[in-house]
């Protein structure tokens, strides 16, 4: 079946596909990952659920008879805490088992990861496979900066980036903006130890904190009463994805109508059950269903999605979103015409870092006068980064090296502000056309290899900046 068979027949009309990208490109979509997109690849082709795949070693852990039988974390929770089993060696032995996985996050999850306008993304697993994924598919992505872990009980961990977003009511509260690809453990990972969730009184426990922690979270359910929410593998029990929604969204689910703005569940029927599916497909109709692999649905979304606003040849898509003017603080990217695609290529992916840049794209537009703008946007930025090329050296008269003159006029030795970046494979000795201020500055030579360590130190500098103002050099 092609791929276009399978949206039309079995997820989505080619109208509602329409609908639902325009709102991902729009930044009015949240996906939540759940335990159906969560998948491990066996050796016969097949995947299965990670939460599957674990549960039989899980209950040989916990020393429970014919381990094989279980079909996921809950059932092996119920039958060993029901035997008098204590809560704490099942959190215990879960997490020996998470930190000892040896398990690459599934395809279906790195193409979820890829789609560059999803800044923020819901775990609804205690595992970090999906850290994994972004990780994988986002150059300069860190768990150490990207991921925030929400505790029921208030005791929250936090990446970097969210203890330095300035949030005073909670640690754990959503940083003002988002700054690049953020993973949010809604329901706790196996890092909130003893404290995730692994089966429905968990499930329970973590709900009912977020409504106690709503005034203490108040940026984090101000972005999901005003998002879509884009389900993807929804728990077994179906109360459960009925009492997030409600959570989320703070009023009566069939209040929601009213707003027009629907949320989707991928998922299988049946997986979801005949009540799951008339709760919302019948009874409140602000859930939309796509009856389907969830890994599916996501395959054909990232394919779809790259197709109308990913990475272009000649860059239009990301020329197109860049505003006339630069906002304040950005980083600026000097290029040559010729160098076009590359200059779009990293501006893409510093911007999907949560790095703010700006190339300037009126010089494609002969004949306006700009000058005056563009050298007080250069003087206005928060680094400069000078793209050098074959292109940029064999001319002297090109505009590149107006606009390094004045990033000379702004460079004070021993700060960073400066940042060359060599692109091609020109030799170093054949680069005489930057500024005398420059010669002693490390010029980085980028490789496909060396992309994600360079976007890293980029963001380092951002942050510094942020913090404390220039960094040295």
């Amino acid at each position: 079946m092609t791929p276009s068979t399978i949206a039309e027949d079995r997820l989505l009309s080619e109208k509602d596909w329409r609908s639902l990208l325009r709102e991902i490109n729009r930044g009015q979509v949240i996906p939540v990952v759940g335990p159906g997109l969560v998948t491990v690849d066996l050796d016969d082709g097949t995947s299965i659920p990670l939460h599957r795949y674990l549960a039989p070693k899980l209950a040989d852990a916990l020393g429970l008879q014919s381990p094989d039988r279980f079909n996921g974390y809950n059932d092996v929770a119920r039958e060993f805490l029901f035997n008098g089993g204590d809560r704490r060696e099942l959190y215990t032995e879960l997490r020996l088992i998470l930190d000892d996985l040896d398990v690459a996050p599934s395809q279906a999850l790195c193409q979820l990861a890829s789609i560059t306008d999803f800044n923020l993304f819901f775990a609804g697993t205690p595992d970090p496979l999906l850290v994994r994924a972004v990780a994988r598919s986002r150059p300069g992505f860190s768990p150490d900066r990207g991921v925030i872990r929400f505790h029921p009980a208030g005791n929250h961990t936090m990446s970097h980036q969210a203890s330095v977003s300035g949030n005073e009511k909670s640690p754990c509260d959503l940083p003002v903006p988002i700054r690049g690809p953020l993973v949010y453990h809604i329901l706790g990972d196996y890092d909130t130890y003893p404290d995730f969730a692994v089966w429905e009184e968990d499930y329970m426990e973590f709900i009912c904190g977020l409504i106690e922690n709503r005034d203490t979270l108040e940026n984090l359910f101000t972005k999901v009463r005003d998002r879509n929410l884009l389900l993807l593998g929804a728990p077994s029990d179906d109360w459960i994805v009925r009492f997030f929604l409600r959570a989320a969204r703070g009023e009566r689910l069939s209040d929601r109508q009213k707003r027009q703005k629907p949320d989707y569940l991928a998922d299988h029927s049946g997986q979801l059950g005949e009540p799951m599916i008339y709760f919302f497909d019948k009874a409140i109709r602000a859930t939309r269903i796509i009856d389907g692999s969830p890994a599916e649905f996501v395959s054909e979304l990232a394919r779809r999605w790259h197709e109308l606003y990913g990475t272009a040849v000649d860059g239009d898509s990301f020329l197109k979103r860049q505003p006339d003017e630069m906002p304040r603080d950005s980083v600026f990217i000097s290029y040559s015409r010729d160098d076009l695609a590359t200059a779009v290529q990293i501006g893409q992916t510093l911007a999907a870092a949560g790095i703010p840049v700006w190339l300037d794209k009126q010089r494609l537009q002969p004949g306006k006068n700009y000058e005056q703008n563009l050298e007080r946007a250069i003087k206005d930025s928060a680094f400069f980064l000078s793209l050098i090329s074959k292109a940029t050296e064999s001319d002297a008269s090109r505009y590149v090296h107006q606009e390094r003159a004045w990033a000379a006029q702004k460079h004070s030795p021993g700060w960073v502000f400066y940042i060359p970046l060599i692109i091609d494979d020109i030799p170093d000795p054949a680069i005489k056309l930057e500024p005398p201020s420059f010669e002693k500055i490390h010029r980085e030579r980028l490789t496909p290899q060396s992309l994600p360590q360079f976007v890293n130190l980029i963001r380092d500098y951002m942050e510094q900046y942020r913090e404390s103002g220039r960094p040295r050099g």
